[in-house]
């Protein structure tokens, strides 16, 4: 099995920028969440052709992973400090 996405969320950004709030859950019933900007999110729903962000509901947390190696990993932060 593999993490999967149960909630994504446009919400403020720390710079005042709107960016994507993306929650993983894993199979032991743990969560994080994360934070992508608009350029991130932007390529992950061009890379799998979605059209809003309610299309990340229900898929593997790995879709996103190799946006993020291809644009490093400024375009991400934990939402937890």
């Amino acid at each position: 099995m593999t993490a999967t996405i149960p909630r994504a969320a446009v919400v403020g950004g720390h710079d005042g920028r709107a960016e994507v709030e993306v929650e993983i859950a894993y199979d032991n019933g743990g969560t994080s969440t994360i934070s992508l900007n608009e350029e991130a999110c932007s390529a992950w729903l061009d890379s799998i052709e979605a059209t809003s962000i309610d299309d990340l509901v229900g898929l593997p947390w790995s879709t996103v992973l190799p946006v993020l190696q291809r644009q490093g990993d400024v375009h991400a932060r934990s939402r937890h400090p």
